[in-house]
């Protein structure tokens, strides 16, 4: 489980965001769904709004609006009811005990992996000090860890080569393509960064690959316009690397090999 943390000054843009509404106030339909409020009366995102807007505007906080994504990683399958509860967690830890702040809780359904959107107000009902916002990045880290323990949440085996991860709908037909020639390529014992490009190229994928003393470090593709991360290809850039060195090593002179093996 990860956490990012935006502050900002527009509840009714954040909350109706999270609520899956178009900028015309239209629903998305199955984008969003409503986990669970704390001190909201309003059942509906503008109402719910106004009321954080109405408890925070006596107070000199000029960004009062707290917002964060929750997200579990592609293959983990936390329940709603413990998605609520690392929702309620991560609150508390922060330090918005949900007997004290207005919070709101959508789950939305727009992406391949679990994840759900937190909104507080930080500042506490009848007034008081405005929550924290100092060291967001480290305390993040340190709660979802604490809360991913706490829950049990699967730990996920690293990626094997060549297995696929969950990609949206419109990339999935650029995935496998660069899966299947890279597979390809590496089989006809492919020996550089160079090479590789090449051989992909001829078969309509643009690579971009970012070298460090000639191996590769980090790696992305293109097919027909559609960008697709090194990391869904099913090939990270070690396993790509490692691939290059043994086409390389299959290359060498036997007498070579004879000779480094005695």
């Amino acid at each position: 489980m990860i956490a990012k943390t935006t502050i900002g000054a527009d509840f009714p843009g954040a909350i109706c965001y999270g609520a899956g509404l178009r900028v015309n106030g239209k629903e998305i339909e199955g984008k969003s769904e409503l986990l669970l409020t704390h001190n909201l009366i309003s059942d509906d995102p503008k109402g719910m709004a106004l009321e954080m807007q109405r408890e925070a505007e006596f107070s000199r906080c000029k960004k009062p609006v707290w917002h964060t994504s929750l997200s579990w990683k592609p293959g983990e399958n936390p329940s709603k009811e413990q998605m609520m509860e690392a929702a309620n967690r991560y609150c508390e830890k922060m330090g918005a005990s949900p007997e004290d702040h207005q919070i709101v809780v959508f789950q939305h359904h727009d992406r391949p992996h679990k994840h759900i959107h937190v909104y507080m107000n930080r500042l506490p009902i009848g007034g008081g000090k405005a929550l924290e916002t100092s060291h967001n990045y480290a305390r993040n880290v340190r709660v979802c860890k604490e809360i991913s323990q706490d829950l049990g949440f699967t730990k996920l085996q690293k990626l094997q080569e060549g297995k696929l991860r969950h990609v949206a709908e419109h990339r999935k037909e650029a995935q496998e393509v660069v899966n299947l020639a890279i597979k390809g390529v590496l089989k006809q014992k492919c020996k550089s960064p160079e090479e590789l490009e090449r051989r992909l190229k001829e078969k309509g994928i643009d690579c971009k690959f970012t070298l460090e003393e000639g191996k590769i470090k980090y790696s992305s593709y293109s097919y027909k316009g559609v960008p697709i991360k090194g990391q869904d290809v099913g090939f990270t850039a070690k396993q790509l690397q490692n691939g290059l060195n043994n086409g390389a090593g299959r290359h060498k002179n036997p007498k070579q090999q004879l000779k480094r093996g005695l």
